[in-house]
């Protein structure tokens, strides 16, 4: 019987890439850090905060490529951002023209520093931080775009009621007006039917005794005439 050769597979398994310090970096990275005995930590975790200690954490640059969603993301500064003045002399978001440095000679752009208050999430919980950024006039618009859309709404929304309100106090009124003029039509016109009633019945006694008053005054007249016709001598009548 031939034999039966075994033969392996010639493919070989494929290796995971190595991680780099910056793949450990990006899974270890806090934004804001306790303070936590070196220790404890893993060598990951090490890395992770050695990065986080070279950080100045006094102002954060930002960036608002998504503001009109009011979402924006934020970072410390390195330490070359630091030397530089960049997001402290300059506008600190990374997108806008005026985060770069400018020369001695250049008119310094109007800066405005606020507090941001910061909500994010990280390893799978909520956390909510203070921030100081340093924006231009232009980017502070940017950043506060999606709040002040949000209160024209809301003002178009409650102007857009108080018409409405308006207009069914309008139609309210005219309803109740137009009821009300019904109303003193109608008594009118009970207080016009019941004093012609009246004058009716005063007309139809007042006439009776007129009539009978004119009788008595024709039949006193015709009295009156023949007795003053009986006085007057009749003239004789006698030859020439």
């Amino acid at each position: 019987m031939p034999l039966l050769e075994k033969h392996g597979s010639t493919s070989k398994a494929v290796s995971a890439p190595p991680k780099t310090e910056f793949d450990v970096l990006k899974a270890s990275h806090r934004f804001l850090r306790e303070d936590e005995p070196e220790g404890g930590l893993t060598w990951e975790e090490q890395v992770a905060k050695k990065y986080y200690d070279n950080l100045y954490r006094e102002y954060a640059v930002c960036d608002l490529k998504h503001y009109k969603t009011g979402n924006f993301a934020l970072r410390w500064r390195t330490e070359n951002e630091v030397v530089s003045g960049a997001g402290e002399t300059t506008c600190g978001n990374t997108r806008c023209p005026l985060h770069k440095e400018h020369g001695e000679d250049e008119i310094q752009p109007a800066l405005t520093t606020l507090e941001l208050p910061f909500s994010y999430v990280e390893t799978g919980e909520n956390k909510f931080a203070l921030v100081k950024v340093v924006l231009c006039e232009k980017c502070v618009k940017k950043l506060m775009w999606k709040r002040r859309k949000e209160k024209d709404l809301a003002a178009q929304a409650q102007d857009k009621s108080g018409d409405e309100e308006e207009d069914r106090d309008g139609t309210q009124a005219r309803d109740d007006e137009r009821e009300s003029s019904e109303r003193n039509r109608s008594s009118e016109r009970r207080h016009r039917r019941k004093r012609d009633e009246r004058e009716d019945e005063r007309g139809s006694g007042s006439g009776g005794k007129d009539k009978h008053g004119r009788d008595r005054e024709e039949h006193s007249s015709r009295k009156r005439r023949r007795r003053s016709l009986s006085r007057v001598p009749r003239a004789k009548s006698g030859s020439a």
